[in-house]
């Protein structure tokens, strides 16, 4: 016990009174090593620090043989003989208890020398992280002073895949004949290239590495038909011709060169829009093209202000489930409290609300390819099925499109009488809605002048019930806007100010600031500023305006709507997204995120975009007319075969 413990020094140090003391006395080491040098009686203590360490844990002390410590002993004695006076000098300090700090085991750094009995001095025991780090940092310099390395060459060999939709050996045949292919192209193009066409020329490490893409592709996207889908791509390429393979590869380089990013680039310039006509003479053609809503109600539309007793049976009805509703996100059911629940203050149950954000979409096919292929979320790529949800939200929210029950939280309303209402101008309109506790509600409106594009109003709205989530990712209202927003009553510049700072928003994302929107105090109030704008006459231009009209409840007839305008092909209840028609038919992007950055949607753009996509028809509309002989004289427009203010268009005309 006394020999397990010599190591550690004793508690007492020099005032030590016990008769032959477990603990390690500074007497006893001269003693035992009488001709040790002060460098190698820091050798020792560095040891016994060393193994006193490992003592404490699993991990096994180093050993040293005697014969080893001798020679250490001896090559430190004579390396270190000047150092010795210095050290011996002056009295010895006591050793203290304290438990000294030592890093982790050491190797021995051995050299040739080890192998015949030399040890390397104890200076050059570098620990192994050390060096390899010290050598990697070489490395690192070394590399900066040189050019980056070049990419990896790869062979002409299947590149391994976690599951291989064939052999190896069908695989590596069909590659061959593709990169075959290629070959052939790029030298028919190579021999007559000029200079400014060897750009689009490619190296023999290049066909090979488009060659493995193209096959990995086929591999991975269509393992069921694999086969087939590369004979179709060896065929493909075998039937192309050199100029042909030049025009592809000319596209690619160009591509490549207007897109660094990888982004998406318009196929052309946006499409412009100009009628030649007055403002006052297209909203007269705009009305040729009114969507009539009276045989929608099975769609969402609300043609006539619901009777008192669809109402009351709507109350009946929601008494009577007790505030159980199915959540619009993730189909659970849940209960919700308008005005909390007393005992806790809860607003919903159920927990919280893990959903895809996104639609669901099926990735596109080759041609000729049966196989099936199952949908994605937009949001996560995800396949339907594999999870839950790629969001979480703290409540659960839902929705309802009965008028009788959205009547029992504010009953509609139709548009009234307006004499100061313009007669030459349409407005376009648009909402944001959020989730409170009675489903749906207005959160924002915005309305324009159609067909300038003048803002008229555009207006927070603080909603009935108490907020579930302001859905913030479509409609662009942030927390922070509707909690900060001055009260429209309050203010003296109704003109909304511009503003580049950016705030922050629920979920960490972070949004830059618009508009410094003002607020009005319930759905009723924006109902009558935009009752100000319009008359039952007035053309309202929107897409998807029943969701509009039910969220600020107004019963209008004289309706546009994008969405009847620009109707999809297998009919509603199936429509086209706002994004969508403007892309297809004006070549505008809108409802653009920058970056990671959630923007959410702008009413005012979506008003606008729905404007626009109405004023194109009405320019479609003018250029049938002026085929068909009507002309535009002193700003009227005439019939075919007439001349003069007589021959414009009459009420005939207008109701066709």
């Amino acid at each position: 016990m006394s020999i397990a413990l010599k190591h550690i020094p004793c508690p007492a140090g020099d005032k030590c009174t016990a008769f032959q003391c477990i603990f390690g006395h500074a007497s006893d080491q001269v003693q035992e090593a009488p001709s040790t040098t002060a460098q190698g009686s820091s050798s020792q203590k560095s040891a016994r620090a060393i193994d006193h360490d490992a003592s404490d844990g699993p991990r096994k002390r180093l050993k040293v043989d005697q014969g080893d410590a001798v020679n250490t002993a001896r090559d430190a004695s004579q390396q270190g003989a000047g150092m010795k006076d210095e050290t011996t000098k002056g009295p010895a300090k006591p050793l203290t208890a304290t438990r000294p700090v030592s890093p982790p085991p050491l190797s021995r750094a051995r050299s040739s020398s080890t192998a015949t009995g030399a040890v390397t001095p104890r200076a050059s025991l570098v620990p192994p992280k050390k060096v390899a780090t010290a050598a990697v940092t070489g490395s690192k310099a070394s590399a900066s002073a040189s050019p980056a390395p070049k990419k990896k060459a790869e062979s002409l060999n299947p590149r391994l895949l976690k599951s291989s939709p064939a052999s190896h050996e069908t695989r590596l045949k069909l590659l061959r004949l593709m990169h075959g292919e290629l070959v052939r192209l790029n030298t028919e193009i190579k021999k007559d290239a000029s200079e400014e066409e060897l750009r689009i020329v490619l190296s023999d490490q290049e066909l090979i590495t488009r060659a493995l893409d193209e096959e990995q592709k086929a591999a991975v996207d269509k393992p069921a038909v694999y086969p087939n889908v590369m004979k179709n791509k060896v065929m493909q390429y075998k039937r192309m011709g050199a100029a042909q393979w030049k025009l592809e590869r000319e596209k690619e380089v160009r591509g490549a060169q207007q897109k660094p990013d990888g982004g998406s680039q318009s196929d052309g310039p946006p499409k412009k829009i100009e009628t030649g006509l007055p403002h006052a003479k297209e909203v007269e053609l705009l009305r040729r093209i009114i969507t009539p809503i009276l045989n929608l109600s099975n769609h969402g539309y609300v043609p006539a202000v619901p009777k008192e007793e669809a109402i009351e049976e709507a109350r009946k009805g929601v008494e009577a489930a007790k505030g159980w509703e199915v959540c619009d996100r993730c189909r659970q059911r849940f209960q919700v409290f308008p005005g909390r629940r007393e005992e806790d203050g809860a607003l919903t149950s159920g927990g919280s609300c893990n959903f895809h954000w996104g639609k669901t979409y099926v990735p596109p096919k080759a041609p000729g390819d049966r196989s099936r292929v199952a949908k994605r979320y937009q949001c996560c790529g995800q396949e339907v099925g594999d999870s839950v949800g790629c969001t979480t939200h703290e409540y659960h929210v839902y929705k309802t499109t009965d008028a009788g029950r959205l009547a029992a939280v504010l009953n509609f309303a139709e548009t009234p009488a307006n004499d100061l209402a313009p007669t030459d101008r349409a407005v376009c309109f648009d909402c944001e809605m959020g989730y409170t506790v009675h489903g749906m509600e207005l959160i924002r409106l915005t309305a324009t002048a159609w067909p300038t594009g003048e803002e008229l109003l555009d207006v927070l709205v603080q909603p009935l019930g108490e907020i579930l989530d302001l859905n913030s990712r479509y409609s662009g209202v942030w927390p922070d806007d509707l909690a900060q927003a001055p009260s429209w009553a309050d203010a003296t510049d109704p003109t909304p100010s511009k503003s580049g700072e950016e705030t922050g928003s629920e979920e960490g994302e972070v949004k830059p600031t618009k508009k410094k929107l003002k607020k009005v105090s319930s759905p009723e109030v924006a109902r009558d500023l935009l009752f100000s704008l319009i008359s039952p006459s007035t053309p309202l231009v929107g897409h998807g305006l029943e969701n509009d009209l039910n969220a600020v409840r107004v019963v209008h007839q004289t309706v546009v709507d994008t969405v009847l305008l620009y109707p999809h092909k297998a009919g509603l209840p199936y429509r086209y997204g706002l994004k969508k028609l403007m892309q297809d038919h004006l070549n505008r992007k809108i409802q653009q995120e920058s970056g990671p950055k959630v923007l959410g949607h702008d009413s005012a753009e979506d008003a606008r975009a729905a404007g626009d996509l109405a004023r194109l028809k009405v320019m479609n509309l003018w250029q049938d007319m002026r085929r068909a002989g009507y002309k535009l004289v002193d700003g009227e427009i005439v019939a075919p075969g007439t001349s003069g203010k007589d021959g414009g268009l009459t009420e005939e005309f207008l109701e066709k």
